[in-house]
């Protein structure tokens, strides 16, 4: 007989963009209770911070499941490029580092709003939908 194994995903959501990050929280907790997958949700001030989170919140010998969603949008500077390239390896480390530990990355990175705003909308491309749906295929992996 398998034994049942509960779990439970972390969303963390970096709303300094909240008309997009909404959008993309509404998607990814669609997916998750349509598949029966409990979740919570932590807000956190921008994207730079999602992996500080998540370090924070990664437990030793526990399945760790989390869901990163926010968005970062190119601006006049080289800020745009060191956020998105530092995020992404961040999460990359913590999950490389962090055995049982898996992230599904939903951050948009975006050159304008208008594509940001295209990339969160109720519809197949929103990222929120393709993070949850990511996670949802690697928790079937796991059981």
């Amino acid at each position: 007989m398998k034994k049942k194994i509960s779990l439970k995903v972390q969303i963390i959501v970096a709303d300094y963009y909240k008309d997009i990050t909404d959008s993309l929280t509404k998607s990814a907790t669609s997916i998750l209770k349509k598949n029966k997958i409990d979740f919570d949700i932590i807000y956190v001030p921008g994207v730079y911070e999602i992996p500080q989170l998540i370090k924070w919140n990664i437990k030793k010998n526990n399945i760790n499941l989390f869901i990163a969603l926010g968005c970062v949008i190119r601006g006049q500077t080289y800020h745009f490029e060191v956020i998105s390239d530092s995020v992404g390896k961040a999460l990359l480390d913590l999950v490389n580092n962090n055995p049982n530990t898996l992230i599904s990355n939903g951050i948009i990175n975006a050159y304008k709003k208008k594509q940001a705003l295209d990339r969160s909308k109720s519809n197949n491309k929103n990222k929120g939908e393709e993070a949850a749906n990511a996670m949802i295929r690697m928790i079937q992996c796991l059981i």
